[in-house]
């Protein structure tokens, strides 16, 4: 008998096609049939790979022995599952854990983006984008879900209208699938060929070329050889299980670069209650950028030790993210934001009043992006701070100056500014630009630009509003 004729039999003994063999074998099926016509040899390289695949020697391919008859393998494990509603109900419940899991770190995301932005008066551009991610990341979650429940439902389909056998053999097993009694699909499969295993409680999912084939492990026999396919990882010698400070560093770093977060947070604010900038006070978060760097660096050095620390390395590459992005707001913004006495020396000079010594004032140009206030459109707001002894006599005077009102007549509510409804004061001025008048009503309608100061005795805080009004008399 041939080399070729040889590697026919041993071909056709194991059940394959000369393209399943051309695969197995990385060649082509021309190839194969080259060799089994004996037009050409296999290389040393396919002749070892000829070998292990027909678990026979080289000098059985190569030598003159004839090949003895063929001894039908018996299976060393034979299981046989027909899988009802409750079994596919379970397993797509678990899997479904893991999309729920990635919404809700999205939403959660996308919610402390967009509380931060909120509270630092972000430009209403950066909002709008924040909030089109999320509205786009619901979709796609949407989407995903109705995806994964079409796949439940054809899966599920499949599965209930079939039996499914599975016969274990010596490094690899056969899987026949039938239905109504008849087989309609023979699969032979290497353990080598299984992409992934996953344990889900009772079941145990295997991966083999895009398709997932379903194993009740309460059938299989203790040592059976699907339940070692599950096991590569904790078996590896390279892993080696964390000593108590290696274990102890682990849990510290990755619950301090969760908490940098909030404690960025916390300190923007109190940096902020003191000089009223959050948006320029964002640079905070950078101070906390190497306790995640730590973790990170942590991560690596221990798996190049084979420690597992896949969660400092992840958790301190999401949290470093996060604080460059945070950090980066006092760059971004720091043209929106100004802190010269301009607007209090423009306001003294139009208004003919003088305003205290100031220990701080910050000044926000509205002007950069879309507005959405209930009324006129606002150019600039100024907030000055005052110190106690500053304001004494400032407030003294205030009751007996005719320019000051300690309450707005409604007829006036319509020209002032919006801010006069959302931050109460005790002591108003409303001065219109155009007219040069104070406290009064144009006496035609028009476009008008007006200054509101408004004053604040309890938290000696002093706000001037620059805004333009549509008036309609």
């Amino acid at each position: 008998m041939t080399v070729g004729e040889k590697i026919q039999l041993y071909r056709k003994n194991m059940g394959l096609s000369q393209e399943e063999l051309g695969q197995k074998m990385l060649v082509s099926r021309q190839t194969v049939s080259l060799w089994e016509m004996d037009k050409t040899l296999p290389t040393v390289d396919n002749l070892v790979r000829l070998k292990e695949i027909f678990s026979v020697s080289i000098d059985d391919i190569l030598g003159s022995t004839e090949p003895t008859e063929k001894i039908v393998e018996q299976p060393k494990e034979t299981y046989v599952f027909k899988y009802e509603s409750a079994d596919i109900n379970i397993i797509f419940k678990k899997t479904r854990f893991q999309l729920i899991i990635r919404a809700v770190v999205f939403a959660i995301a996308c919610g402390i983006l967009l509380a931060v932005a909120s509270a630092a008066n972000t430009n209403d551009i950066i909002i709008g984008l924040i909030w089109g991610c999320f509205i786009l990341g619901v979709i796609s979650h949407i989407k995903g879900f109705l995806i994964y429940k079409q796949a439940q439902k054809d899966s599920a389909a499949r599965a209930l209208e079939s039996t499914y056998s599975y016969e274990i053999f010596e490094g690899y097993f056969k899987v026949n699938i039938s239905r109504n009694g008849e087989i309609t699909k023979t699969l032979k499969i290497y353990f080598n060929e299984v992409e992934r295993t996953q344990s889900l409680g009772s079941y145990l999912i295997l991966q083999i070329t895009g398709q997932s084939y379903i194993i009740k492990k309460d059938a299989l026999i203790a040592n059976s050889a699907f339940l070692t396919l599950n096991k590569p990882e904790q078996e590896k010698p390279a892993v080696k299980k964390p000593g108590k400070l290696v274990k102890t560093v682990s849990i510290l770093l990755f619950i301090f670069s969760i908490a940098t977060i909030w404690g960025a947070l916390l300190g923007v604010a109190i940096l902020t209650a003191t000089n009223q900038m959050m948006t320029e006070n964002m640079w905070v978060f950078f101070l906390f950028l190497p306790i995640p760097i730590a973790s990170i660096v942590f991560g690596f050095c221990m798996k190049k030790k084979g420690y597992r620390c896949k969660k400092n390395i992840i958790v301190g590459f999401i949290m470093a993210a996060f604080l460059c992005i945070y950090g980066s707001f006092t760059f971004i913004f720091s043209n929106v934001y100004s802190h010269s006495e301009e607007p209090i020396l423009k306001t003294e000079s139009l208004l003919n009043i003088d305003i205290p010594t100031h220990s701080r004032i910050n000044t926000q140009d509205w002007t950069r992006g879309t507005q959405s206030v209930p009324r006129g459109y606002i150019y600039s707001t100024s907030d000055i701070y005052f110190e106690d002894a500053a304001v004494e006599d400032f407030e003294k005077k205030l009751s007996g100056d005719s320019r000051w009102m300690s309450e707005i007549p409604n007829d006036m509510i319509g020209i002032t500014s919006y801010f006069c409804d959302i931050q109460p004061s005790d002591y108003y001025i409303i001065y219109n630009k155009d007219t040069n008048e104070i406290n009064k009503l144009p006496s035609d309608s028009g476009t008008y630009v007006f200054i509101n100061v408004l004053y604040d005795v309890d938290s000696n805080t002093m706000k001037l509003v620059e805004y333009r009004i549509e008036y309609t008399k």
